[in-house]
């Protein structure tokens, strides 16, 4: 990050975006002692980012934090475009919560006293709220860059190296390394632990959003529900996982499919372990699939924990084609066309 430090000098505000994720393998093991499930996954960085914009508020104003938190580095909040009143403006936010770690560890390093000024925080989105595609995580990954940059230009000392940022993005969530970093990657663990995979070539998706979204937490309950408890009916015996934990081979297939850039042998390899839970809880994601895949793409599958849903589709015509396809066929649908693998979290021009 070094780079950044003298061509956006002691400004009062940076910017920096990060992008949406799809999974184009996740398989989830069983919960663990801490409550997460271990995860075997490979990610891509869509072309669709949220920004998130620092900017130091005067310290001359009489304006009190919105936090009530005098220890809160940020003073304010707010969230605009798509879905922004489904996005919460206090210390919840992971973005809001990114800001202060930032703060916390560069005292850490460079001492207690280090005076920090106290920013506002405003998000424009682009990534589906609720969705499966990681954009509260991808608003966290664009948070950590700006306050790295932005609370180190305005004390004078180093930024935080990038082995911490990443411990910091860990922290935080699951899915925020991969957002810091982006591309293309093997993802363990909670999915922090990541191993970049190469990959040639662009793939084409037709994402489809919904204006309800899903909830993470309820999705993996009715995983483990899946899982562990057996089919308690005839709908749950009809959703209920036949997949089994990865072996190493799943993902080298993957991984070899996409370093030839071969779009057919990467549709007939995704797979997401969470769907069957997802289906389960929006019955209606079926019709989706059913239409998406009718439509002309290769394969859809939901993405995440839903309800987006993805199809892999082999150009941008045909993806615009499904998503034209869904919106007409099916109420309260949002298609979006973007392609992968994009980059990672980093600053922008203000």
């Amino acid at each position: 990050m070094g780079e950044y430090s003298t061509q956006f000098a002691r400004a009062n505000s940076y910017t920096a975006r990060a992008f949406a994720k799809v999974n184009l393998h996740l398989a989830v093991g069983p919960a663990r002692a801490d409550g997460f499930h271990e995860l075997v996954t490979i990610f891509q960085s869509l072309d669709l980012s949220d920004t998130v914009r620092l900017s130091v508020v005067d310290s001359s104003t009489d304006s009190e934090s919105e936090s009530g938190d005098p220890a809160s580095q940020v003073h304010s909040l707010v969230v605009t475009g798509n879905d922004c009143a489904a996005v919460p403006t206090d210390s919840s936010n992971l973005a809001w919560q990114a800001v202060d770690a930032v703060a916390d560890a560069l005292r850490a390093a460079h001492g207690i006293e280090l005076a920090l000024p106290q920013v506002a925080v405003a998000i424009e989105k682009s990534i589906p709220v609720a969705g499966g595609m990681a954009g509260g995580s991808a608003d966290a990954a664009a948070a950590l860059r700006a306050a790295n940059a932005l609370f180190a230009d305005h004390a004078g000392v180093a930024e935080l190296d990038e082995n911490v940022v990443h411990e910091l993005a860990a922290q935080l969530g699951s899915d925020i390394p991969f957002c810091l970093h982006g591309h293309t990657a093997l993802g363990q663990g909670r999915g922090e632990k990541l191993h970049g995979v190469p990959t040639v070539g662009t793939f084409c998706w037709a994402l489809v959003a919904h204006e309800q979204g899903l909830s993470t937490p309820r999705v993996f309950g009715v995983f483990d529900e899946l899982s562990e408890h057996g089919p308690q009916s005839q709908a749950l015996a009809q959703d209920k996982a036949c997949a089994t934990y990865p072996s190493p081979e799943e993902t080298r297939k993957l991984a070899a499919a996409l370093q030839e850039g071969n779009v057919q042998r990467v549709a007939g390899l995704l797979r997401n372990d969470l769907q069957a839970a997802a289906v389960h809880v929006r019955p209606d994601l079926r019709e989706v699939l059913r239409v998406g895949i009718q439509a002309g793409a290769l394969t859809g599958i939901v993405s995440g924990s839903g309800p987006t849903c993805a199809f892999l589709c082999t150009d941008v015509a045909t993806a615009r084609q499904v998503t034209r396809e869904v919106e007409k066929t099916i109420a309260g649908t949002r298609g979006i066309v973007a392609t992968s693998p994009a980059g990672r979290a980093e600053l922008i021009e203000n």
